[in-house]
Protein backbone atom coordinates (compact mmCIF):
# COMPACT_ATOMS: atom_id res chain seq x y z
CA UNK A 1 0.00 0.00 0.00
CA UNK A 2 1.74 3.75 -1.05
CA UNK A 3 1.94 5.76 1.99
CA UNK A 4 -0.85 8.16 2.64
CA UNK A 5 -0.38 11.47 1.55
CA UNK A 6 -2.41 14.58 2.81
CA UNK A 7 -3.40 17.46 0.65
CA UNK A 8 -1.59 20.47 0.96
CA UNK A 9 -4.30 22.78 0.41
CA UNK A 10 -7.83 22.93 0.27
CA UNK A 11 -9.99 23.83 -2.44
CA UNK A 12 -11.15 27.61 -2.58
CA UNK A 13 -15.14 27.04 -2.19
CA UNK A 14 -17.27 30.16 -2.48
CA UNK A 15 -18.43 30.72 0.75
CA UNK A 16 -19.51 34.23 2.25
CA UNK A 17 -16.56 35.94 4.00
CA UNK A 18 -18.68 38.27 5.95
CA UNK A 19 -20.45 38.07 9.00
CA UNK A 20 -20.85 41.46 10.14
CA UNK A 21 -23.54 42.35 11.69
CA UNK A 22 -25.34 45.99 12.73
CA UNK A 23 -24.72 45.03 16.53
CA UNK A 24 -21.03 44.69 15.91
CA UNK A 25 -21.01 48.17 14.65
CA UNK A 26 -22.46 49.32 17.32
CA UNK A 27 -20.67 47.26 20.14
CA UNK A 28 -17.31 49.24 17.86
CA UNK A 29 -18.59 52.31 18.39
CA UNK A 30 -19.92 51.69 22.22
CA UNK A 31 -16.76 50.54 22.48
CA UNK A 32 -14.63 53.45 20.96
CA UNK A 33 -16.78 55.97 23.27
CA UNK A 34 -15.68 53.80 26.93
CA UNK A 35 -12.30 53.90 25.75
CA UNK A 36 -10.78 57.08 27.33
CA UNK A 37 -12.69 55.78 30.54
CA UNK A 38 -10.62 52.21 30.77
CA UNK A 39 -7.57 51.19 32.67
CA UNK A 40 -6.91 47.99 30.78
CA UNK A 41 -8.20 45.43 27.84
CA UNK A 42 -8.70 42.25 28.31
CA UNK A 43 -8.95 40.49 24.46
CA UNK A 44 -10.14 36.76 24.72
CA UNK A 45 -8.88 34.73 21.58
CA UNK A 46 -9.62 31.34 21.11
CA UNK A 47 -6.89 29.15 21.62
CA UNK A 48 -7.79 26.38 18.68
CA UNK A 49 -7.34 29.78 16.16
CA UNK A 50 -5.25 32.12 17.89
CA UNK A 51 -4.66 33.92 14.24
CA UNK A 52 -7.97 33.95 13.23
CA UNK A 53 -9.87 34.65 16.35
CA UNK A 54 -7.65 38.11 16.60
CA UNK A 55 -9.33 41.41 15.78
CA UNK A 56 -7.15 43.66 14.29
CA UNK A 57 -10.24 46.47 14.43
CA UNK A 58 -9.30 46.71 18.35
CA UNK A 59 -6.26 47.86 17.54
CA UNK A 60 -7.52 51.40 15.85
CA UNK A 61 -9.51 52.01 18.93
CA UNK A 62 -6.96 50.68 21.82
CA UNK A 63 -3.86 51.55 20.61
CA UNK A 64 -2.59 53.19 23.71
CA UNK A 65 -4.45 50.89 26.25
CA UNK A 66 -2.70 48.53 28.33
CA UNK A 67 -3.86 44.94 26.95
CA UNK A 68 -4.30 41.61 28.90
CA UNK A 69 -4.45 38.61 26.39
CA UNK A 70 -6.48 35.66 27.05
CA UNK A 71 -6.14 32.49 25.38
CA UNK A 72 -9.58 30.31 26.25
CA UNK A 73 -10.34 27.10 25.63
CA UNK A 74 -7.08 25.44 26.53
CA UNK A 75 -8.81 22.63 27.43
CA UNK A 76 -10.00 21.51 23.90
CA UNK A 77 -6.68 22.97 22.19
CA UNK A 78 -3.29 21.70 21.65
CA UNK A 79 -1.42 24.43 21.19
CA UNK A 80 2.45 25.10 22.85
CA UNK A 81 2.86 27.49 24.86
CA UNK A 82 6.14 28.07 23.43
CA UNK A 83 4.93 28.93 20.29
CA UNK A 84 2.81 31.97 21.97
CA UNK A 85 6.21 32.52 23.60
CA UNK A 86 7.75 33.40 20.50
CA UNK A 87 5.16 35.07 19.23
CA UNK A 88 4.54 37.66 21.71
CA UNK A 89 7.85 37.97 23.78
CA UNK A 90 9.41 40.43 21.24
CA UNK A 91 6.56 42.85 21.73
CA UNK A 92 6.29 42.37 25.19
CA UNK A 93 3.01 41.62 25.34
CA UNK A 94 1.29 40.17 28.38
CA UNK A 95 -1.11 36.60 27.59
CA UNK A 96 -2.73 33.76 29.36
CA UNK A 97 -3.50 30.42 28.93
CA UNK A 98 -6.98 29.94 30.19
CA UNK A 99 -10.40 27.99 30.86
CA UNK A 100 -13.35 30.39 31.14
CA UNK A 101 -15.12 28.57 33.66
CA UNK A 102 -12.38 27.32 35.60
CA UNK A 103 -11.89 29.73 38.83
CA UNK A 104 -8.02 28.66 39.36
CA UNK A 105 -7.40 30.41 36.30
CA UNK A 106 -9.47 33.12 36.95
CA UNK A 107 -8.19 33.48 40.36
CA UNK A 108 -4.88 34.07 38.73
CA UNK A 109 -6.30 37.00 36.09
CA UNK A 110 -7.75 38.31 39.11
CA UNK A 111 -4.37 38.58 40.96
CA UNK A 112 -2.61 39.58 37.78
CA UNK A 113 -5.29 42.55 37.55
CA UNK A 114 -5.25 43.42 40.96
CA UNK A 115 -1.07 43.51 40.26
CA UNK A 116 -1.61 46.18 37.82
CA UNK A 117 -3.85 47.85 39.73
CA UNK A 118 -1.15 48.29 42.45
CA UNK A 119 1.25 49.25 40.07
CA UNK A 120 -0.49 52.58 38.98
CA UNK A 121 0.89 55.89 40.31
CA UNK A 122 -2.40 57.39 40.61
CA UNK A 123 -5.10 55.05 41.98
CA UNK A 124 -8.37 55.71 39.82
CA UNK A 125 -11.06 57.99 42.01
CA UNK A 126 -13.85 55.31 41.28
CA UNK A 127 -12.43 52.21 40.72
CA UNK A 128 -10.03 50.30 38.06
CA UNK A 129 -12.40 49.68 35.04
CA UNK A 130 -11.76 46.57 32.27
CA UNK A 131 -13.71 45.94 29.09
CA UNK A 132 -13.20 41.99 27.83
CA UNK A 133 -13.34 41.90 24.23
CA UNK A 134 -12.87 39.36 21.37
CA UNK A 135 -14.53 37.48 18.74
CA UNK A 136 -18.10 36.31 18.46
CA UNK A 137 -18.30 33.13 20.87
CA UNK A 138 -15.01 33.03 22.47
CA UNK A 139 -16.01 32.80 25.79
CA UNK A 140 -16.00 36.59 27.04
CA UNK A 141 -19.72 36.34 29.18
CA UNK A 142 -18.31 33.11 30.52
CA UNK A 143 -15.75 34.83 31.69
CA UNK A 144 -16.92 37.24 33.52
CA UNK A 145 -19.24 35.11 35.48
CA UNK A 146 -16.85 33.31 36.49
CA UNK A 147 -13.94 36.22 37.62
CA UNK A 148 -17.25 37.61 39.37
CA UNK A 149 -18.18 34.14 41.42
CA UNK A 150 -14.21 34.44 42.11
CA UNK A 151 -13.64 37.73 42.72
CA UNK A 152 -16.43 39.05 44.89
CA UNK A 153 -16.27 35.73 47.09
CA UNK A 154 -13.21 34.46 49.64
CA UNK A 155 -11.94 31.45 47.75
CA UNK A 156 -12.39 29.62 44.47
CA UNK A 157 -14.53 26.96 45.95
CA UNK A 158 -17.38 27.91 47.79
CA UNK A 159 -18.83 30.82 45.92
CA UNK A 160 -20.04 29.12 43.35
CA UNK A 161 -24.00 29.28 44.19
CA UNK A 162 -23.83 32.54 46.43
CA UNK A 163 -22.58 35.20 43.26
CA UNK A 164 -25.27 35.81 40.71
CA UNK A 165 -24.79 34.88 36.87
CA UNK A 166 -24.75 38.73 35.08
CA UNK A 167 -23.58 37.88 31.99
CA UNK A 168 -25.71 35.49 29.54
CA UNK A 169 -24.25 32.46 27.77
CA UNK A 170 -24.73 30.18 24.78
CA UNK A 171 -23.39 27.33 22.97
CA UNK A 172 -23.84 29.81 19.16
CA UNK A 173 -22.37 33.48 18.03
CA UNK A 174 -24.81 36.70 19.45
CA UNK A 175 -25.99 35.74 22.78
CA UNK A 176 -24.44 39.01 24.24
CA UNK A 177 -25.82 41.56 21.72
CA UNK A 178 -24.99 44.81 23.57
CA UNK A 179 -22.50 46.07 25.63
CA UNK A 180 -23.08 45.94 29.43
CA UNK A 181 -23.50 48.01 32.24
CA UNK A 182 -20.36 48.42 34.43
CA UNK A 183 -20.25 44.69 36.33
CA UNK A 184 -18.03 44.33 39.86
CA UNK A 185 -15.42 42.21 39.70
CA UNK A 186 -13.89 42.50 43.03
CA UNK A 187 -14.25 44.97 46.40
CA UNK A 188 -10.56 45.63 47.18
CA UNK A 189 -9.53 47.03 45.18
CA UNK A 190 -12.77 48.34 43.06
CA UNK A 191 -12.67 46.32 39.83
CA UNK A 192 -15.38 46.96 37.42
CA UNK A 193 -15.95 45.39 33.66
CA UNK A 194 -17.72 46.02 30.94
CA UNK A 195 -19.02 42.96 28.66
CA UNK A 196 -19.32 43.17 25.06
CA UNK A 197 -20.88 41.43 22.21
CA UNK A 198 -18.72 39.46 19.94
CA UNK A 199 -17.21 41.89 17.39
CA UNK A 200 -16.69 40.07 13.90
CA UNK A 201 -14.46 41.89 11.41
CA UNK A 202 -15.79 43.80 8.33
CA UNK A 203 -14.87 40.91 5.62
CA UNK A 204 -12.23 37.77 6.58
CA UNK A 205 -9.07 37.32 4.29
CA UNK A 206 -10.29 34.23 2.50
CA UNK A 207 -12.28 31.10 2.72
CA UNK A 208 -9.91 29.25 4.99
CA UNK A 209 -10.13 31.84 7.49
CA UNK A 210 -13.84 31.46 7.44
CA UNK A 211 -13.74 27.84 7.85
CA UNK A 212 -11.81 27.99 10.95
CA UNK A 213 -14.10 30.55 12.79
CA UNK A 214 -16.79 28.12 11.86
CA UNK A 215 -14.98 24.90 13.04
CA UNK A 216 -14.40 27.38 16.52
CA UNK A 217 -17.93 28.29 16.83
CA UNK A 218 -17.65 32.25 16.07
CA UNK A 219 -20.26 32.08 13.36
CA UNK A 220 -23.63 29.77 13.20
CA UNK A 221 -23.68 26.84 12.57
CA UNK A 222 -26.29 27.31 9.65
CA UNK A 223 -23.72 30.23 8.03
CA UNK A 224 -21.45 27.23 6.24
CA UNK A 225 -22.41 24.02 4.55
CA UNK A 226 -21.10 21.69 6.70
CA UNK A 227 -20.40 19.27 4.86
CA UNK A 228 -17.77 21.30 3.54
CA UNK A 229 -16.79 22.03 7.25
CA UNK A 230 -16.30 18.93 8.00
CA UNK A 231 -13.81 18.37 4.84
CA UNK A 232 -11.99 21.33 6.24
CA UNK A 233 -11.98 19.88 9.53
CA UNK A 234 -10.38 16.17 8.20
CA UNK A 235 -7.91 18.34 5.75
CA UNK A 236 -6.59 20.07 9.51
CA UNK A 237 -6.71 17.07 11.18
CA UNK A 238 -4.80 15.05 8.39
CA UNK A 239 -1.58 17.82 8.20
CA UNK A 240 -1.53 17.42 12.43
CA UNK A 241 -1.66 13.67 11.89
CA UNK A 242 -0.95 11.87 8.62
CA UNK A 243 -1.65 8.11 10.35
CA UNK A 244 -5.35 8.77 10.51
CA UNK A 245 -5.46 8.64 14.38
CA UNK A 246 -7.31 11.35 14.96
CA UNK A 247 -10.29 9.59 13.34
CA UNK A 248 -9.10 6.11 14.14
CA UNK A 249 -12.74 5.14 15.47
CA UNK A 250 -14.30 5.04 12.39
CA UNK A 251 -11.53 4.03 10.00
CA UNK A 252 -8.27 1.97 10.25
CA UNK A 253 -6.89 3.94 7.24
CA UNK A 254 -5.94 7.85 6.88
CA UNK A 255 -8.30 8.94 3.96
CA UNK A 256 -9.00 12.86 1.91
CA UNK A 257 -12.54 11.81 1.11
CA UNK A 258 -14.63 13.46 3.16
CA UNK A 259 -17.56 10.87 1.86
CA UNK A 260 -15.54 7.92 3.38
CA UNK A 261 -14.83 8.86 6.10
CA UNK A 262 -18.57 10.36 6.84
CA UNK A 263 -19.86 6.43 5.36
CA UNK A 264 -17.54 5.09 7.86
CA UNK A 265 -19.37 7.59 10.70
CA UNK A 266 -22.19 6.80 10.02
CA UNK A 267 -21.95 3.03 9.88
CA UNK A 268 -20.32 3.02 13.12
CA UNK A 269 -23.44 5.51 14.19
CA UNK A 270 -25.67 2.59 12.59
CA UNK A 271 -27.37 5.04 10.80
CA UNK A 272 -26.53 3.80 7.12
CA UNK A 273 -29.68 3.12 5.11
CA UNK A 274 -30.23 -0.30 3.61
CA UNK A 275 -29.56 1.04 0.56
CA UNK A 276 -25.89 2.67 1.69
CA UNK A 277 -27.28 5.77 1.65
CA UNK A 278 -27.13 7.76 5.17
CA UNK A 279 -28.02 11.79 6.35
CA UNK A 280 -24.85 13.65 5.20
CA UNK A 281 -25.83 16.97 6.58
CA UNK A 282 -26.53 14.89 9.86
CA UNK A 283 -23.57 12.78 9.76
CA UNK A 284 -21.18 16.25 9.20
CA UNK A 285 -22.88 18.24 11.94
CA UNK A 286 -22.06 15.30 14.61
CA UNK A 287 -18.95 15.36 13.67
CA UNK A 288 -17.76 18.55 13.47
CA UNK A 289 -19.36 19.12 16.79
CA UNK A 290 -17.53 15.97 18.74
CA UNK A 291 -14.32 18.36 17.95
CA UNK A 292 -15.82 21.75 17.96
CA UNK A 293 -17.31 21.11 21.63
CA UNK A 294 -14.45 18.80 22.70
CA UNK A 295 -16.81 16.26 23.81
CA UNK A 296 -14.00 13.61 25.16
CA UNK A 297 -10.13 14.37 26.23
CA UNK A 298 -9.04 13.44 22.58
CA UNK A 299 -11.16 15.94 20.15
CA UNK A 300 -8.02 18.68 21.33
CA UNK A 301 -6.65 20.08 18.32
CA UNK A 302 -6.32 22.99 16.19
CA UNK A 303 -7.89 24.73 13.40
CA UNK A 304 -5.25 27.47 12.45
CA UNK A 305 -3.66 26.59 9.55
CA UNK A 306 -0.91 29.33 10.61
CA UNK A 307 -0.19 27.82 14.30
CA UNK A 308 -0.15 23.98 12.58
CA UNK A 309 2.48 24.90 10.52
CA UNK A 310 4.35 26.44 13.54
CA UNK A 311 5.21 30.23 11.68
CA UNK A 312 7.95 31.94 13.28
CA UNK A 313 7.57 35.29 15.34
CA UNK A 314 8.58 37.48 12.04
CA UNK A 315 5.68 35.28 9.78
CA UNK A 316 3.36 36.24 12.20
CA UNK A 317 3.95 39.63 12.75
CA UNK A 318 3.76 39.79 8.86
CA UNK A 319 0.11 38.37 9.21
CA UNK A 320 -0.84 40.49 11.46
CA UNK A 321 0.68 44.00 9.22
CA UNK A 322 -1.52 42.42 6.66
CA UNK A 323 -4.56 42.32 8.11
CA UNK A 324 -4.28 45.61 9.52
CA UNK A 325 -3.20 47.15 6.33
CA UNK A 326 -6.40 44.99 4.66
CA UNK A 327 -8.69 45.71 7.07
CA UNK A 328 -7.92 49.48 6.93
CA UNK A 329 -9.28 50.01 3.72
CA UNK A 330 -12.92 49.05 4.75
CA UNK A 331 -15.75 51.08 5.35
CA UNK A 332 -16.21 50.11 8.97
CA UNK A 333 -12.32 51.20 9.79
CA UNK A 334 -13.18 54.80 7.84
CA UNK A 335 -16.30 55.17 10.23
CA UNK A 336 -13.98 54.16 13.03
CA UNK A 337 -11.30 57.20 11.93
CA UNK A 338 -13.87 59.47 11.38
CA UNK A 339 -15.36 59.13 14.99
CA UNK A 340 -12.37 58.65 17.07
CA UNK A 341 -9.49 59.75 14.90
CA UNK A 342 -6.48 57.83 13.14
CA UNK A 343 -5.27 56.81 16.82
CA UNK A 344 -8.73 56.23 18.11
CA UNK A 345 -8.25 58.38 20.95
CA UNK A 346 -10.82 60.36 20.23
CA UNK A 347 -8.27 63.20 21.11
CA UNK A 348 -8.50 64.79 17.41
CA UNK A 349 -11.10 67.59 17.41
CA UNK A 350 -11.18 67.40 13.30
CA UNK A 351 -12.70 63.93 13.21
CA UNK A 352 -16.44 63.96 12.49
CA UNK A 353 -18.07 63.69 15.57
CA UNK A 354 -21.90 62.60 15.48
CA UNK A 355 -24.26 63.85 18.46
CA UNK A 356 -23.42 60.68 20.11
CA UNK A 357 -19.67 60.79 19.89
CA UNK A 358 -20.01 65.00 21.36
CA UNK A 359 -22.21 63.97 24.17
CA UNK A 360 -19.84 60.41 24.68
CA UNK A 361 -16.70 63.27 24.98
CA UNK A 362 -18.66 65.02 27.63
CA UNK A 363 -19.17 62.44 29.43
CA UNK A 364 -15.42 61.37 29.35
CA UNK A 365 -14.24 64.53 30.89
CA UNK A 366 -15.32 62.81 34.25
CA UNK A 367 -12.35 60.16 33.71
CA UNK A 368 -9.54 60.16 31.11
CA UNK A 369 -10.56 63.77 28.54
Amino acid sequence: MSKFIPRSTFPNYNIPLSNFKGHHQKALSKLGHLSPQLDLILEVRDCRAPIATTNVLFDKLLSTKRKLILYSKKDLSILKPNLLNKWHSSKNESYMFIDCRNRTDCKKIITAIQKIYEDLESKPPLGMRLMIIGMPNVGKSTLVNTMRQVGLGNDTTSVSTKVKKVAKTGGQPGVTRSTSEIIRLSKDPEVMVYDTPGIFLPTVKNADTMLTLGLVGCIHDSFIDPVILADYLLFLLNLQNPTGKLYSDYMSHPTNDIYELMFNIAKSRNTLKPNGSYDELGVATHWINLWKQGKSKKYKGLFDLAAIQDVNEEKWSEINNLERERVGLSKVNQKLVDSFGNDGTSKNFNRKRTAKDREADMKNRLFKL
